[in-house]
């Protein structure tokens, strides 16, 4: 996962780089301080707050309200969305983030699944380029032909998907996978529009 100050070389080479508190409007400085005491919550481990600030925050920030809207609706999905297995909510938001081809938010999402032990690397890395594994477990299976039906073959889910995920995650965990790639679709094509890059593997 990038370094607090490999974020910041990133920001600063998007369309939208991160500034400085005091340069924010005052709507923007209180969305600011929301955004950052949310991340440090809910993403607690060291220099989640810093990446996501230099990273996300700049695009998120242009409408403060809508912004925030998007960070909300993450932490109550993780809240809501109960019979979601992590690794099942992972592979269907990288079947998301690589379907729109944004660079950045693959990163992300490929490196938590695999520091998370959600998937493995080779799994993580084969979900990053747009395929499916074919070592994928019960759940991350079904959650891959769910978020792959909703993005890439489009119309009414089959009953049988349908089915299956209310077998398999219940009623609220089937609504909530449909929620992770649709949020995921939302970052990844606001993350596509500032051209926020991944950043450059170690040499």
């Amino acid at each position: 996962m990038a370094t607090i100050q490999q974020s910041k070389d990133i920001g600063n080479h998007s369309r939208l780089p991160p500034r400085p508190r005091e340069d924010l409007r005052p709507d923007q400085q209180a969305f600011h301080d929301y955004f950052h005491e949310t991340v440090s919550k809910n993403a607690p481990h060291p220099g989640a707050s810093e990446r996501a600030g230099n990273t996300l925050f700049p695009t998120l920030a242009v409408l403060p309200k809508t912004g925030r809207t998007q960070v909300d609706m993450l932490a109550l999905l993780e809240e809501e969305a109960v019979g979601l297995p992590p690794d099942a909510r992972e592979t269907a938001s990288l079947v998301a983030t690589s379907h729109f081809k944004s660079a950045y938010v693959t990163h992300i999402h490929k490196m938590m699944a695999i520091k998370q032990k959600s998937l493995t690397e080779s799994q993580a890395e084969t979900l990053a380029k747009g395929g499916k594994p074919s070592d994928l477990n019960d759940d991350c299976s079904l959650a891959y032909d769910i978020a792959h039906h909703l993005l890439e073959v489009r119309g009414p889910l089959p009953q049988d998907l349908w089915d299956k995920g209310n077998s398999a995650f219940g009623l609220e965990g089937t609504i909530g996978l449909v929620h992770y790639v649709s949020l995921l679709a939302w970052t990844s094509m606001g993350m596509n529009a500032a051209d926020v890059p991944a950043p450059e593997p170690p040499k």
